[in-house]
């Protein structure tokens, strides 16, 4: 009750649109109760008496009360169709402007397929309540109104045929029940079919080379088979609600005919009395049965919203302070003051971390897989927040600053690359919205992307397909050099990413690199340490803590971590240039 009352909150705004609604559902009950009232002067004045005169009021009159009838529905259905879209609209524009806020923690927690799937498919099923939701008052009206009417004519007839409803409701109430449970259920079968769908299809270099197509059909039919059953159950609850509500309806229609046709050959109501009462009771069933399959669709409504609501909920966890003070200029001066960090309690990732790192130094931090690299350079733009110590740009606390001016600052280039759809140039700009064509061609020259950038079919209109995939892996690292470039920050943090490149690529993306880390602060997370020897400081990680640090030299001078690491993957390379050279 306390979803859907919530669910039915968003259409507080939209008050005036439900009261024309109603207005106009009132005149189109009106209308359909009218050929049951007007059944009593058929039989009695047309085919008891041959009234040819009535004859003609009473098809004159029927035609132009369905088309007042048909004016109404038109006008109360466009309503709140318009209405319930609205609602949607803004319900996943509140979703996804709410997801976009939550911190990397809830991505890492909630699979990709269960997120889409709520904002898609949970979504889909609101629509369907709300698209129902444009009859309910109608519904409503009609069934006051239909009950109304046969009281008037008999009301014994009517009080037999009220009885039949509580059975109704109660097995309204029992289906109800089944399908809220089922409905969640649905849902959630569906978000696990999304998952495995959205990782097959963004992992099929690694389902085709491992050659797992079998394995993944099987984890795909089992998913497949599982919402299968789901909505088989629900639809086996649907089929018989209607047949069953059906078949009590007409056991009670012929209770009341035989008692209605009895009474009539007493003498004690007419012939056109009792057509017109069993005329308005065939009426008031239509609601009846529409209100029922609402109930279901209700049940089916409440188990997605409240999926849909978990994302609202989600509490936003890197949020900015009342006072956030905004950071226009940046000299680019990062510290780390006895910074500690964990993801879950009792397991600290980095533990009592201090770094002063000043303008323009370039600081690589190495370490063994696990150590805390990434997750010491995703505290820097407040990804996640530090449970002790500090971090300080240029002497501000970064939970001091708004998280637009200081992640202005602060440029990324993932070892990854993400590309998005669109064109080569619209993924430059990312890196800054308003520029220029000629300041996208610039940066793209600075990355070393602009030559093969003009080798494309449409140049830099050239439309990328989903996440680059007709780009190379170099090609799609030095677009990410340019976004880099167009961003022109004070603070960099690569993850170096030219392992797995030809040589003349990387070369390419070295020199891009060297430009790009110019006279900016610059964090490294090392891959390979042949790479950063060069580097102002070379922080050492293991298990979180900080185990040494100083440059190339000092550090192989002291024969401690990093020497270590150093001399085993210098003598590895070895054997790989013998068998490059063959």
């Amino acid at each position: 009750m306390k979803t859907l009352k919530r669910l039915l909150g968003y259409f507080r705004p939209y008050i005036w649109h439900l009261v024309i609604g109603i207005i106009f559902s009132f005149i189109q009950a009106i209308c359909t109760i009218y050929p049951a009232w007007i059944m009593r002067s058929v039989v009695n004045d047309v085919l008891v008496n041959r009234n040819l005169q009535m004859l003609h009021y009473i098809a004159w009159s029927l035609i132009a009360v369905m088309g007042v009838k048909g004016i109404a529905n038109f006008i109360q259905t466009y309503l709140m169709t318009r209405t319930s879209q609205d609602i949607l609209r803004k319900m996943r524009s509140s979703c996804f402007e709410h997801l976009i806020k939550l911190s990397l923690t809830y991505f890492e927690k909630n699979r990709t397929g269960q997120i889409m799937s709520r904002i898609t498919s949970d979504v889909l099923v609101l629509q369907n309540l709300l698209s129902s939701s444009t009859g309910l008052v109608g519904d409503v009206i009609a069934f006051i109104a239909f009950c109304s009417y046969i009281f008037y004519l008999h009301w014994k007839l009517a009080v037999i045929s009220i009885i039949i409803i509580p059975f109704i409701g109660a097995l309204i109430n029992k289906f109800s029940r089944k399908m809220k449970k089922i409905g969640t259920r649905m849902q959630s079968r569906i978000g696990d079919l999304a998952t495995v769908l959205q990782e097959t299809v963004t992992g099929v270099k690694v389902v085709k080379s491992f050659t797992l197509e079998k394995f993944v059909k099987a984890r795909f039919e089992k998913a497949n088979g599982d919402n299968f059953q789901e909505t088989m159950k629900g639809n086996r609850i649907n089929a018989a609600t209607s047949p069953i509500i059906e078949f009590i309806n007409t056991v009670g229609l012929s209770i009341i005919f035989w008692y209605g046709g009895f009474e009539v050959i007493q003498g004690k109501l007419d012939a056109g009395q009792l057509i017109s009462f069993m005329t308005a009771l065939v009426g008031l069933f239509t609601p009846i049965k529409n209100l029922s399959k609402l109930s279901n669709v209700i049940s089916q409504s409440v188990g997605a919203a409240e999926r849909v609501f978990e994302i609202l909920d989600a509490p936003i966890e890197i949020q900015e302070r009342p006072a956030a003070i905004t950071m226009k200029e940046c000299r680019g001066r990062v510290e780390f003051d006895k910074v500690s960090f964990s993801y879950t309690p009792q397991k600290p990732v980095l533990n009592n971390v201090s770094l002063i790192v000043e303008p323009g130094e370039v600081v690589a931090l190495v370490g063994p897989s696990g150590a805390g690299k990434t997750t010491f350079v995703n505290l820097l733009p407040r990804f996640f927040d530090i449970q002790e110590g500090s971090i300080r740009v240029d002497g501000c606390d970064v939970r001091d600053l708004t998280l637009n001016s200081l992640r202005h600052h602060i440029g990324l280039v993932p070892q990854e690359v993400l590309l998005f759809s669109g064109t080569i140039a619209d993924n430059i700009r990312l890196g800054r919205l308003d520029a220029s064509d000629s300041e996208v061609e610039a940066a793209a020259q600075l990355a070393n992307a602009h030559s093969f950038i003009l080798a494309q079919p449409q140049g830099y209109k050239t439309e990328l397909g989903e996440r680059g995939v007709n780009l190379s892996g170099g090609q799609g690292q030095r677009l990410a050099l340019a976004r880099a470039f167009l961003k022109d920050p004070r603070i960099l943090i690569l993850d170096e990413a030219t392992s797995a490149l030809d040589s003349e690529t990387e070369n390419l993306i070295k020199e891009s690199l060297a430009r790009l880390m110019r006279d900016r602060t610059t964090f490294i997370i090392a891959h390979r340490l042949s790479t950063v020897v060069n580097a102002h400081k070379i922080v050492v990680l293991q298990s979180g803590i900080i185990v040494e640090w100083g440059t190339h030299p000092n550090l192989l001078e002291k024969r401690g971590v990093y020497a270590h690491l150093y001399n085993s993957q210098y003598s590895s390379q070895i054997p790989n240039q013998v068998v490059q050279s063959l």
